[in-house]
């Protein structure tokens, strides 16, 4: 549960909302309920009461990360003043010329 509750907050940018919060938790407790399904049913065959369980959870864990969304966070790039110290770097002549 704790490798799907990091690997979602990494997905929202690492810095989650409150409410962001909620559905990565929300969504690490639906994988573990799968999860354990999953490893309960290794056979493949699974009661009907226990298979509209399992899609049930995993309807719901699917609305869930598409509340989080799919994209993710953006990829930062470089600050401001990194972004224009390269620049005076790249348009300075070389001390070799």
């Amino acid at each position: 549960m704790r490798d799907a509750v990091t690997a979602l907050t990494r997905h929202v940018g690492g810095v989650p909302s409150e409410v962001q919060r909620a559905l990565i938790h929300r969504a690490a407790v639906l994988a573990l309920r799968l999860a354990l399904m999953d490893a309960k049913t290794a056979d493949g065959i699974m009661p009907e009461r226990d298979t509209r369980e399992y899609l049930a959870w995993n309807n719901s864990y699917v609305r869930t990360l598409r509340q989080l969304g799919l994209k993710g966070a953006a990829q930062r790039g470089p600050d401001l003043a990194s972004y224009l110290a390269s620049k005076t770097a790249a348009s300075q002549p070389s001390a070799g010329a």
